[in-house]
């Protein structure tokens, strides 16, 4: 048991809260189904209760039919009569249907046995109702009254003598008489009744049989007329008393029945009715008392969940009012495993770590103390360092502008050459281009005279064929004579035009060889003159690439002149703010001595832990910048010999 309690503490709080909010709805949900139970308990004995006062309802009215019916001889009644037993007999199924106890199961089966007798009975009352109705109807006292009254007011008219009518009277009076008694059975049938008319019918048989010898045949016929309606009497008297008898054994049957049925319906009430005050007590009770045992087991579950939470807190509040007093010396013990007990845990750990950390920070205080001291005296001698390194830096800054300026000087100069070297370079190439031109130019004159002097050539030919063409031309008109003497004449002179062309084409000719020599004497001085600027324009471009290479490094050496240039003012700025820096440092040094001594003030409030406390060795504080700086940092040789420290590059 101590074990489930203990696991049961080390549980987290929300499954605690979880566990108990379960039982809770466990419970809760106990009382709903027991109370459900019970509801469905009552709402069963109710619903037998109801169907028993329906057949008690139903019994109630067929009763009533059924006496209407005997009172009134309503067969409407009988009608409805049926009706309601078809309706029992449904109830009957329906409760049939249901789940009983063994003593309402022999009610019921009372009941249903019962309501068979009871129909059957019924059925026997309603055939012998019948058959006393149609007995009745035979015995109707109209139909005697009438044949009395004919018989009367025939004999009445007659005339009859003394002794006959009194024999006349004699027979009406038995007549009237059992007129009289037939009234007497229909409307209060008895065997008494029943055997007074059948002596009043033998005697009137025995008066009417003795008369008729008085009588004329008219007469006889009269009183055999009004006899033979009363002749019959006899046997329906019979039928209607017999009819009459199995209608009072029905009707006895019937009302046993259904007393029985009365009975039986009745007591299967009254025991639903128990049943149903004895379930409502029962679930009231039980109700009541899982009521009380969840109302107990939620306020001890709810105290001692309430203990767990609280308790933890409690001390942990405790120990946290301490710290915040500035006390460091409280300790909690976790008993539990669950968000409390390491809540309380993590206190504890918290108020061990805050008294090792104020422990610390004592001893820290003290260190920081004597290094603000330190580097108060480190900063001092850096800013005087500081100081004269700024100076060598302006120094340094303004060679480096004269320097800047002279490299500037040049790069300009070798940027000017290059330029004149470029439009030397521009003009030898279009020198050259135009020799080119000279060149192809001659070479297409060259062409030019060779064409013409081939023309020439083949117009000296055609002077020469045509000089032979006009000398056969002569022969040809000289042969002919005197005939041919005009052409003869033509021939010569196109013998002579002939021979002024050759000799105009051979003269041509020599002037076009000349020509062709002297141009292609020009052509060659021409290509020696293209060869010649070809070679100006190689050494001008390679004079323009070398200028443009010193113009590249002119360039270069500005640029990178220009960036020390910059180097040395952002150094000289860098410089002016780590002077200002250190001037800064110096006061915060300062500032943090007096902190630490505010600080040590300030942290002497708190109640710590007998332990001892070692200050920190001299040996094992730390080393201040200064010190690591002088024994780091090493001697840089400067260009520049305007320079009166050098130990002031060391501590840059």
């Amino acid at each position: 048991m101590r074990a489930i309690i203990q696991s049961f503490n080390n549980l987290k709080v929300g499954i605690k809260l979880a566990c108990g909010f379960g039982v809770i709805l466990i419970m809760s949900a106990l009382i709903t189904l027991t109370g459900i139970n019970s509801f469905i308990s009552i709402d069963t004995y109710e619903n037998k209760s109801i169907i028993s006062n329906d057949i008690n309802n139903t019994l109630d009215e067929l009763r009533r039919v059924r006496l209407n019916f005997q009172y009134t001889r309503d067969y409407n009644s009988m009608t409805r009569n049926g009706e309601l037993l078809k309706k029992i007999a449904e109830q009957l199924a329906q409760a049939s249907a249901m789940k009983w106890d063994d003593s309402a199961h022999t009610l019921l089966n009372q009941l249903n046995d019962a309501y068979k007798t009871y129909a059957a009975a019924r059925d026997d009352l309603l055939k012998a109702s019948r058959q006393r109705d149609i007995a009745g109807d035979q015995l109707n006292t109209a139909r005697s009254a009438e044949a009395i009254n004919t018989l009367k007011n025939r004999f009445a008219a007659a005339n009859l003598a003394a002794d006959t009518r009194q024999e006349y009277l004699a027979v009406h009076e038995q007549l009237i008489d059992i007129r009289d008694l037939t009234y007497a059975l229909l409307i209060t049938p008895s065997a008494q009744v029943g055997s007074d008319l059948h002596q009043s019918l033998n005697r009137a048989a025995g008066i009417v049989n003795a008369a008729l010898t008085h009588f004329s045949p008219e007469q006889q016929a009269w009183l055999n007329q009004a006899w033979s309606v009363f002749s019959a009497y006899d046997r329906y008297i019979t039928d209607y008393m017999t009819a009459f008898n199995a209608e009072n054994d029905a009707a006895r049957i019937l009302v046993s029945s259904a007393a029985t049925l009365d009975n039986a319906s009745g007591a299967l009430y009254r025991q639903q009715l128990e049943q149903v005050s004895h379930t409502t007590r029962n679930a009231q009770q039980e109700l009541l008392a899982t009521s009380i045992i969840i109302i107990l087991l939620g306020v001890l579950m709810s105290w001692h969940i309430t203990r767990q939470i609280t308790h933890p807190l409690s001390q942990s509040l405790a120990v946290a009012q301490r710290i915040a007093g500035g006390d460091l010396t409280a300790t909690i013990t976790a008993q539990h495993h669950d968000e409390l007990g390491r809540l309380m845990a993590t206190m504890d750990e918290m108020s061990q770590k805050l008294n090792a950390m104020i422990r610390d920070i004592r001893v820290g205080v003290t260190s920081v103390a004597a290094t603000s001291i330190e580097i108060a005296a480190g900063n001092t001698d850096l800013s005087s360092r500081t100081e004269q390194q700024s100076a060598a830096i302006v120094e340094t800054a303004a060679s480096m502008e004269q320097l800047t300026s002279t490299v500037k000087q040049n790069a300009d100069n070798a940027h000017h050459a290059s330029q004149l070297a470029a439009e030397a370079s521009a003009n030898a190439t279009q020198g050259g281009n135009i020799v080119t031109q000279v060149v192809t130019t001659m070479n297409d004159i060259a062409g030019s005279s060779r064409r013409i002097s081939e023309i020439t050539s083949v117009i000296n030919g055609i002077a020469f064929q045509t000089n032979i063409l006009a000398l056969n031309a002569a022969v040809e008109a000289a042969r002919a004579g005197e005939q041919g003497r005009g052409f003869a004449v033509v021939a010569g002179e196109v013998r002579t035009l002939a021979q002024r062309s050759a000799q105009a084409a051979k003269e041509i000719e020599s002037l076009i060889g000349e020509s062709v020599g002297r141009v292609d004497a020009g052509s060659a001085l021409v290509e020696r003159a293209g060869k010649a600027m070809d070679a100006i324009i190689r050494s001008v471009t390679q004079v323009h690439d070398i200028m443009n290479e010193i113009a590249s490094a002119s360039d270069e050496q500005s640029r990178g002149i220009n960036q020390i240039s910059q180097a040395v003012t952002e150094m000289d700025a860098t410089t002016q703010q780590n002077a200002a820096l250190v001037e800064q440092s110096s006061v915060a040094a300062n500032s943090l001595e007096e902190q630490a001594a505010a600080l040590e003030q300030a942290v002497a409030v708190f109640r710590l832990n007998a332990q001892p406390t070692t200050a920190q060795p001299a040996g094992n504080r730390p080393v201040s910048a200064l010190e690591t700086a002088k024994s780091a940092a090493p001697a840089l040789k400067k260009p520049a010999p305007p320079v009166a420290d050098d130990d002031r590059w060391e501590s840059f």
